[in-house]
């Protein structure tokens, strides 16, 4: 399967946001263009942020992969990174994301479509899950919270176990 890049995402989600106000409006010329994120070239200003959006649970199950058995949709990975705004890779942030299932409808009773993941040393993520269904009112979208926690106050420490397997 081939990676799609960040421009190649980014440009197909602005097709989607396009595709649903037509739908809802039926006139195209109507919605703004959206402005494509910086390539991030040495700084950049932090995502804004915006209306956290309904249905936010906490204590989401950590998983990469929001697919289930028999879920309904078509499938899509959602892959990137988070960087400072002096374009460094932020390890171990806390990647939390809800979203509608194929059909606009949340599950508000379990996690179905729910989970959170913290990215790797060089700040990726990659998540798999399903396009969202449209619901009145909105077009397709991701709900996504990032925290970072404050490395800075704490300290880290490495302890490395050595074992007597009774070998020689």
């Amino acid at each position: 399967m081939r990676q799609t890049s960040r421009r190649e995402f980014l440009r197909a989600a602005a097709g989607l946001s396009a595709f649903a106000a037509v739908v809802q409006s039926g006139d195209a010329a109507q919605t703004p263009p959206l402005r494509p994120t910086p390539s991030c070239p040495g700084s950049a200003p932090p995502t804004e942020r915006q209306t956290e959006g309904p249905y936010f649970k906490p204590d989401s199950p950590l998983r990469a992969s929001l697919l289930e058995p028999a879920i309904a949709g078509t499938k899509i990975v959602v892959a990137g990174m988070v960087l400072s705004t002096t374009c460094q890779p932020v390890a171990r942030a806390l990647i939390d994301v809800w979203h509608a299932d194929d059909r606009g409808g949340y599950d508000n009773t379990g996690f179905r479509l729910r989970g959170h993941q913290f990215t790797d040393d060089q700040g990726r993520y990659r998540l798999e899950t399903i396009v969202p269904g449209i619901y009145v009112g909105r077009t397709r979208h991701f709900h996504v919270k990032v925290q970072v926690s404050d490395a800075g106050s704490g300290k880290a420490a490495t302890f490395d176990f050595v074992l007597d397997l009774g070998r020689p």
